[in-house]
């Protein structure tokens, strides 16, 4: 709850017929979240947030942004790149699982921010 009160000020919501089809959430120069709904998925309203994101990100300073994609998911990653990410480096994070931390590959991107 604590990890997630902490993201609300910096949080988009994309809603349609008052339901919400999408969010992001950053925290510094860190772009952590950015999720669209599976029926919303190709609408545009992933690359209308995350542009919003970036803007808002400009906004409050940061120059270089960075988000982190999970190795693999290819369809992400295309996203990304079409939108202006580049891939920096493969880092591996550890993350919470039902079994305890594990390590995470992911592609660590980023992208040079303008106003």
């Amino acid at each position: 709850m604590e990890r997630m009160t902490a993201l609300l000020q910096s949080t988009l919501v994309t809603e349609l017929n008052e339901e919400i089809v999408a969010f992001s959430a950053w925290r510094g120069h860190i772009l952590g979240q950015l999720y669209v709904a599976m029926p919303h998925r190709g609408t545009q309203a992933a690359s209308r947030l995350l542009t919003a994101s970036e803007i808002e990100m400009a906004k409050e300073g940061v120059t270089e942004s960075e988000l982190h994609c999970l190795v693999g998911n290819e369809r992400a990653r295309r996203f990304y790149e079409r939108m202006g990410w580049h891939n920096k480096e493969k880092i591996t994070e550890p993350v919470a699982g039902e079994h305890g931390q594990t390590d995470v590959p992911f592609w660590c991107m980023t992208k040079l921010l303008a106003i």
